[in-house]
């Protein structure tokens, strides 16, 4: 992309870190790396950021909000119809872009502040709509709380571990027996 035909948005470059994220961890994530990912010069970064650290801030932010807004209508889903939205929430796992964007972000969360309070704030969005999701189905509240650890913390090994054991059967087969399960009264 030339910056004559086209000027990037914040959420151009953003993306394009996010993606570096992915790929190859917060080191990778560099304004030159962007740069040469996105065909401009440095001109174009600084346009937008003061210094790789203000990038990383919004990076962080864009993140956050981006979970928040999932998770809001993640949220409204589960009023409607809360046995539906747990079998496509668990349809997320097998998103292996978005599964590697969270890995990175929490192997970032370990040494950024702004990282970590960007996952922090996504989990509890995500397990408050679990845990409420089970609630609906007619779970307890420890029940639903426990259901909903259950399935949150498989999201995330799932996530950074990726399939274990048989892996000739379709993940989407053992997903399904593992709401299957959560579900179960």
């Amino acid at each position: 992309m030339s910056e004559t035909t086209s000027r990037l948005s914040v959420t151009d470059w953003i993306t394009a870190g996010l993606t570096l994220l992915s790929e190859e961890g917060i080191g990778g994530v560099k304004i030159q790396r962007l740069c040469e990912r996105l065909g401009v010069t440095k001109g174009s970064f600084y346009w937008h950021f003061t210094d790789l650290d203000a990038f990383l801030g919004s990076m962080a932010k864009y993140y956050e909000d981006g979970a928040r807004i999932f998770r809001d209508q993640f949220s409204e889903m589960v009023a409607k119809d809360a046995e539906a939205t747990l079998a496509d929430s668990s349809n997320f796992l097998l998103n292996r872009r978005l599964a590697g964007i969270e890995r990175a972000m929490r192997d970032w969360a370990r040494s950024d502040e702004r990282a970590r309070a960007a996952i922090e704030a996504s989990d509890e969005l995500g397990f408050a709509a679990l845990r409420r999701s089970f609630e609906l189905l007619g779970f307890s509240e420890v029940e639903a709380d426990v259901r909903a650890k259950t399935l949150f913390y498989a999201g995330v090994g799932f996530g950074d571990v990726g399939p274990i054991g048989d892996t000739e059967t379709d993940p989407r087969v053992q997903l399904s027996m593992m709401m299957e399960l959560l579900t179960r009264r």
